[in-house]
């Protein structure tokens, strides 16, 4: 019994190891995401005002922009998630609720992309429209991650009653 406890520290280690670093990527992340969203509250009002949304480069500009809350959304979850594996906290409800949410923000934004892409080709019918769900199953691949780490909890709340 020993012997195992000795080799899921080394392992323990190494996912808060990883997890540190892909939380600090995370947290520049969302910096550079919320000066973004600071910019379109700031500079879409003004482009709208005087320019319009006549522009199809000045209207992908700022649907690009308006997606912004949603992809900060899934950095955050994301974040609040590694935060929670980098302090030793691997099948904890918490931890998997953030990778849940993640997900859904990820397909939310998916289906915001789909709805821009489809008023994008509607006003401006251009010939190359890039309408794509990728957006849709990288959140459904989160969701069924979460999924898994939901399943190997309950696991483990089974195995620790009966020992």
């Amino acid at each position: 019994m020993k012997e195992n406890a000795s080799k899921t520290n080394p392992r323990l280690n190494r996912i808060k190891t990883v997890s540190k670093v892909l939380r600090a990527i995370l947290f520049a992340g969302l910096i550079v995401q919320t000066a973004g969203m600071v910019t379109f509250v700031i500079v879409v009002p003004f482009v709208v005002m005087n320019v319009g949304l006549r522009s199809h480069i000045t209207f992908q500009n700022c649907g690009e922009l308006a997606c912004l809350p949603f992809g900060f959304m899934v950095t955050l979850n994301f974040f609040r998630f590694f935060d929670r594996l980098k302090n030793g906290r691997l099948f904890d409800s918490e931890t998997v609720r953030h990778l849940e949410i993640a997900g859904k923000w990820w397909i939310i934004l998916g289906i915001v992309q789909i709805i821009l892409g489809a008023v994008e080709a509607y006003l401006f019918s251009p010939k190359n429209v890039n309408v794509s769900g990728n957006a849709i199953v990288a959140g459904l691949t989160i969701f069924f991650v979460a999924w898994l780490f939901r399943e190997a909890q309950e696991l483990q709340e089974e195995q620790e009653l009966t020992v």
